[in-house]
């Protein structure tokens, strides 16, 4: 069965909980998230 954002191609930004959980739920349903950190920190929830 295809997902129904399979070809898609996200870049996540977000910090925290909020924004990570949005780039996972757009993963599950088949987009390629790409995830931007800050360099020297990484992200905060981590």
């Amino acid at each position: 069965m295809s997902q129904p954002l399979a070809g898609v191609r996200v870049v996540e930004i977000g910090q925290e909980i909020q924004g990570p959980f949005a780039g996972l739920l757009l993963s599950d349903l088949g987009a390629d998230v790409i995830k931007i950190e800050n360099r020297t920190t990484g992200d905060l929830s981590r």
